[in-house]
């Protein structure tokens, strides 16, 4: 008899709704973690364009022992250069991709790198979003 194991990752990111998130959308920096082409289905306003990968790569830059939780946050939003950072230091950090996955592993990552940050995963991903939007029709790529 072959017996196999599958290993379940647990989930480290918590995630919110897209209705939650609508109603305390100026306590979040938004980071949408879709490839460029999928952008072409749009995005939610003000949210930071930083595919996973590059997402991952920057937080490599920030391993050093010599940053504190507080200063690998801020270095982080340094290196998106894409974030305001005095007025985004002390907001929550939510992921998105078109449906959850790749946002989901994007906040896991943020977590390991040990971001002093809450962080949460958009449930559903921008396919949430856009049917709360009423564009239900969202192309995703």
């Amino acid at each position: 008899m072959v017996y196999s194991v599958i290993r379940i990752q647990k989930n480290m990111t918590k995630t919110i709704t897209a209705n939650e998130l609508k109603k305390n959308r100026d306590n979040y920096v938004l980071i949408d973690v879709r490839e460029e082409e999928e952008l072409l289905g749009g995005k939610i306003d003000d949210s930071v364009h930083l595919p996973l990968g590059q997402l991952i790569r920057k937080l490599r830059k920030t391993e050093k022992d010599q940053f504190t939780p507080e200063e690998r946050h801020h270095l982080f939003l340094v290196l998106t250069k894409q974030v305001d950072v005095k007025k985004s230091i002390n907001k929550k950090i939510c992921t998105y991709c078109s449906f959850g996955y790749r946002g989901n592993m994007a906040g896991d990552e943020l977590i390991k790198a040990a971001m002093n940050i809450d962080i949460v995963n958009l449930e559903g991903g921008f396919s949430s979003w856009g049917t709360l939007e009423g564009n239900a029709s969202s192309k995703t790529y």
